[in-house]
């Protein structure tokens, strides 16, 4: 009771911030958005109608092909407005919770409940995953309706992307949390775990690189650290690839020009590069960064259980 108590009590804290409502008035205003949007066959109707554009990229025979638009759901809107903006949005409303926690006059109250130190951080963590497993729920709640009730694109497999949006969170809200625990500066562990986020993202992109190149290959000492740094670092680039896989949408890459040769070439490269990853298991991909996850958060409630207070 004593751990439920205090997940509450964190994300009544979150519910306080203006970030929180920041977040739900984007996930209504993209939901209003994408309802003034309708697909037909051969065309996409803006506003209600009153403009049109004219494409066969949704259509397949006469009918709009729902994996289509949901490609476009989870590669433009979701993986921009969640796995981005949201996840940037909720790392600064969270940071503070734990620094706030660790100001004199709050810990000694903490403290002093009978609870172990390791219980009542992890009470904590948990606590701050639930501010963006709630706007998560919300926003793939709200998109789904819409595509379901205003576009006929019924995909379940969607919905899976909640658990995706949060675990890509508690990969990088990890780091913030053990900066914050060190520190005890809020704006510290915002631009820490900011940079540490481009930096997992650096390290893939290398990856892809080599994946892009084969040729690249031949320099094996680098092809293998970036394999081998790309395994220990959280993945947090491929987590908009398995929303859209277990959604069972199509690939963008599919919708990539390709009237010229170089863009046939930049076509195949790019699909090259996704056929890799998808060949990945996700369960590898995800576990490995479990384990990152796991690491750094024993490690800050160890820092956190040895500190004076």
């Amino acid at each position: 009771m004593q751990i439920w108590a205090i997940i509450i009590d964190s994300f009544r804290e979150s519910r306080d911030r203006k970030m929180f409502w920041v977040m739900l008035c984007i996930s209504i205003i993209i939901s209003l958005t994408m309802i003034c949007v309708s697909f037909e066959p051969g065309r996409v109707n803006f506003f209600f109608g009153i403009s049109e554009f004219e494409t066969d990229i949704f259509t397949v025979g006469h009918q709009v092909r729902p994996e289509t638009i949901g490609a476009v759901v989870v590669d433009f809107i979701l993986d921009l407005m969640m796995n981005r903006i949201g996840i940037i949005i909720a790392i600064i409303a969270t940071a503070g919770m734990f620094t706030s926690m660790l100001r004199h006059g709050a810990i000694e109250v903490l403290l002093a409940k009978p609870m172990s130190r390791s219980k009542l951080f992890f009470a904590r963590y948990l606590g701050t995953l639930t501010f963006i497993g709630f706007h998560a729920t919300i926003f793939v709640g709200l998109t789904f309706l819409v595509m379901g009730l205003r576009w006929g694109a019924w995909l379940p497999g969607y919905l899976l992307a909640i658990p995706l949006i949060v675990l890509l969170y508690s990969y990088l809200q990890c780091i913030s949390v053990l900066i914050a625990v060190v520190t005890r500066s809020s704006v510290t562990a915002i631009m820490l775990t900011l940079v540490a986020w481009t930096a997992f993202g650096g390290v893939q992109l290398v990856d892809d690189l080599f994946t892009t190149f084969p040729q690249w290959q031949r320099y094996q000492t680098v092809y293998t650290t970036a394999r081998t740094v790309r395994w220990i670092v959280p993945n947090t680039a491929d987590i908009g690839l398995t929303a859209r896989k277990w959604a069972g949408t199509d690939s963008v890459v599919e919708f990539m020009p390709a009237s010229t040769d170089q863009e046939k070439s930049d076509r195949d490269m790019a699909m090259r590069v996704e056929t890799a990853r998808l060949n990945v298991p996700t369960m590898y991909t995800v576990g490995s960064s479990l384990i990152f996850e796991l690491f750094i958060l024993l490690l800050a409630m160890w820092r956190f259980s040895k500190q004076d207070f």
